[in-house]
């Protein structure tokens, strides 16, 4: 069960992505909420995350684990958000409906644009998030044990470890 502690910040997305230091804060949150659920979850398994939300909850990330979050997982997840908030960073949900916000002096980009930024976003995501499994799978299970770790819960979301490798028959 996620804690709702997220593995970055406003200020992460803003540093490392192409968003602007003028969005809101709540347009955001809630798709970096998404992306680690939907991205990061399955890339680290439940226990790794779990254990993740708890150490950055008590104050005590330190040594591999600063390393894993600042190095690796900010990079993906960053990427992952921008993929997950670019579709929406132009609406505003109102009680009297949606709303799209244009500027004065600013055009709305095409769909064709729109869709030409998500693909270079995922791309940028899924790039680190190759090195974050590369990453993960070099330094477990001694460094990060959490990472071959099962509770047998029915629950529990298994690392995703990335491409298998298959050299076909071998006579």
């Amino acid at each position: 069960m996620s804690l709702n502690i997220l593995f970055i910040t406003r200020d992460d997305l803003v540093k490392r992505t192409p968003f602007g230091g003028n969005i809101q804060p709540e347009k955001l949150i809630p798709h970096v909420k998404t992306a680690q659920d939907k991205h990061m979850l399955p890339i680290l398994g439940t226990v790794l995350f779990e254990y993740l939300q708890q150490i950055i909850a008590a104050n005590t990330v330190s040594g591999i684990y600063e390393e894993l979050l600042d190095d690796y997982i900010k990079d993906t997840l960053v990427h992952y958000t921008a993929v997950e908030a670019l579709p929406f960073l132009s609406y505003t949900f109102a009680n009297s409906g949606v709303v799209r916000n244009v500027g004065e002096t600013s055009n709305a980009p095409t769909k064709v644009e729109i869709d030409f930024l998500l693909d270079k976003e995922l791309q940028s995501a899924q790039f680190y998030a190759q090195r974050l499994r590369d990453f993960l799978i070099a330094k477990s299970p001694t460094q990060i044990p959490q990472y071959y770790q099962a509770t047998g819960d029915s629950r529990e979301v298994y690392p995703n470890r990335g491409v298998q490798y298959y050299t076909g028959w071998n006579i």
